[in-house]
C-alpha cells in the first residue's frame, strides 16, 4: 500500500509514518551490494542506510538503495543518513536514486532545516532540479492521472532532522512547526556526549531524562513520529514507551561481530 508506481520513483514513506503503526527498520552501514542485498530480503518496512559514519562512494550509495528496493519487491524502503546536514549533493543523489527518505544529522535550527527542505523537494515546495537521468520517459516514470513524478515525489518522501545536541532540544519546538515534517530522529548518544555525560543510548541524568521527555512530548504533541535506535527486547520496550514509534531494532556491524 506504500509502493510508488514504479521501483524507479520513492515509496510512500509519509504515508507509512502516518499510519500509527510501529515501523520496524533494519541498517546498512558497510558499503557492500552483497550485505544490501541480505538486509533487503529481512522483511523489516525500513532500511536506514548510515553515509555519515561510513565512507560511502556516490556509485556505491545509489546502487546499495536500488539493491535494497528491487531485492525486496519494493516492500522495504530505504532512508539515508546523509554525510551532514549540508550534504546537498548527497540528498540529490539518494532521491534521484529512489530513497524514500532522508536524515539530517546535527540539525539544530530552523534554517537548517529549511535549507535542506529547499533542496529535496522539487517545486513549489522547493528548488531540487529534475533527474533526467533516474527515469526512462513512458517507462518508469508513469504516475496516476493528475499526478506527476514531481507531485508524487513531494508527497511521499520524508526528510527527518536528527536532533542530538542541547540547542537542537533547545529549538526542538519551533523546527517540529515546520509542515514538511513527518518524523524526527533524536541521536541519544552524541546528545548524552553534547551535555557532557558518557556515551550511551540510554541514562538517568536529569538533563538527559527532561530531554527525551521533551522529545516525546512533542512527538505526541505534533503526531508525528519519533525515530530511534533500540536494539535487544528491553530497549525496544522502553523506545516503545518513550513514545517511539520508527525503531531501528539491528545493526548490521553488530550482527556480523556478534553473529560469529
Amino acid at each position: 500500500q506504500y509502493r510508488a508506481p514504479t521501483r524507479q520513483q520513492p515509496n510512500n514513506l509519509q504515508a507509512l509514518f502516518r499510519s500509527g503503526k510501529i515501523v520496524i527498520s533494519t541498517s546498512l552501514s558497510y558499503p557492500s551490494r552483497h550485505v544490501a542485498k541480505t538486509v533487503a530480503v529481512t522483511g523489516a518496512d525500513m532500511c536506514w542506510i548510515d553515509a555519515e559514519h561510513a565512507a560511502w562512494s556516490p556509485t556505491d550509495l545509489v546502487e546499495c538503495i536500488q539493491i535494497i528496493v528491487h531485492e525486496s519487491g519494493g516492500k522495504m524502503i530505504p532512508v539515508v543518513r546523509v554525510p551532514s546536514k549540508k550534504a546537498f549533493d548527497y540528498m540529490a543523489w539518494c532521491l534521484d536514486a529512489g530513497a524514500g527518505g532522508l536524515i539530517l544529522p546535527h540539525l539544530e535550527t530552523v534554517e537548517e532545516m529549511k535549507d535542506a527542505v529547499a533542496a529535496c523537494y522539487f517545486p513549489p515546495l522547493g528548488n531540487r532540479s529534475f533527474p533526467p537521468f533516474s527515469f526512462i520517459p513512458g517507462v518508469t516514470d508513469t504516475t496516476p492521472a493528475n499526478e506527476s513524478i514531481f507531485s508524487l515525489a513531494n508527497k511521499h518522501i520524508s526528510i527527518i532532522p536528527q536532533i542530538e545536541s542541547r540547542v537542537g532540544i533547545q529549538n526542538l519546538d519551533e523546527i517540529m512547526k515546520m509542515e514538511e515534517i513527518s518524523a524526527f530522529m533524536i541521536g541519544a548518544g552524541d546528545l548524552r556526549l553534547d551535555m557532557g555525560l558518557s556515551l550511551g543510548l540510554t541514562g538517568d541524568e536529569p538533563e538527559f531524562v527532561a530531554a527525551m521527555e521533551k522529545a516525546s512530548g512533542v512527538s505526541k504533541e505534533r503526531n508525528i513520529p519519533l525515530l530511534g535506535v533500540a536494539v535487544g527486547e528491553e530497549m525496544v520496550k522502553m523506545r516503545i514507551d518513550q513514545g517511539f514509534r520508527i525503531l531501528v531494532c539491528c545493526l548490521d556491524l553488530h550482527i556480523l561481530a556478534y553473529g560469529m
